[in-house]
């Protein structure tokens, strides 16, 4: 786990796809009260569990996107008293008791910290992006993804070369599902949610896939999302 901004700091993992390792990274927030809030989380272990208990007490966990639920009753299991904020498609996955679904018009319970929106009428991810805003940092989940030009050896370089990039998982990218726009069920209410992050002032992009996006984030992002508002 490494630190990367005021109050946040992120850990490194991967999971398996199609046969291949798939890079994941889990966001870690240490709110203004002192709470801790974890996103994204990915497989909990001993070494990792002191690591997040040393920044504070973990009082949220989020899951913000349907398809990013794997350890997330681990982690509610290990953390019982931490409120669970979860996408819409989540509880039908996942056996959660203590859960609140991200959705629009939610009470802000972090509105000291992080200013968030949710993809409205895009059922198969319902991912909500989050800005924390003393880091100046913009935390997705599979909306944006940043993977590195020097592609893996072997099998998982073939795949990567013949699967993954001619759909278009290659470089700095929106994920392919909304890239293609099949998903997205009401084409004007998802530029207005572009629009409304596109007016948050950050300054880094915190992918859960790929590299962290340092350099010309807005920039980026606008030139990455500009098709969603034509």
């Amino acid at each position: 786990m490494r630190q990367i901004g005021e109050n946040l700091w992120v850990h490194e993992d991967s999971m398996s796809m199609m046969g291949t390792r798939l890079g994941l990274r889990m966001t870690i927030i240490r709110l203004a009260d002192r709470a801790v809030w974890v996103h994204s989380p990915t497989a909990m272990s001993d070494r990792l569990k002191h690591q997040v208990d040393g920044i504070g007490q973990v009082k949220y966990i989020v899951a913000a996107n349907n398809a990013h639920s794997k350890w997330l009753q681990e982690w509610c299991e290990a953390y019982p008293d931490a409120d669970a904020y979860v996408s819409a498609g989540i509880p039908r996955k996942v056996p959660l008791s203590n859960y609140h679904i991200l959705q629009k018009g939610m009470e802000n319970v972090w509105k000291e910290d992080l200013l968030w929106e949710t993809m409205p009428h895009v059922p198969l991810f319902n991912e909500t992006v989050f800005f924390h805003q003393p880091s100046r940092s913009l935390i997705v989940t599979d909306m944006i993804q940043n993977y590195p030009e020097q592609e893996p050896e072997g099998m998982a370089g073939l795949l990567t070369k013949y699967v993954f990039e001619p759909i278009g998982f290659k470089g700095c990218c929106v994920a392919p599902p909304l890239k293609m726009g099949l998903t997205i069920k009401d084409k004007q209410a998802f530029a207005r949610f572009i629009d409304h992050i596109r007016q948050w002032d950050f300054e880094r992009i915190v992918v859960t896939h790929g590299d962290i996006i340092e350099d010309d984030a807005k920039t980026i992002f606008s030139d990455l999302t500009a098709r969603f508002l034509q």
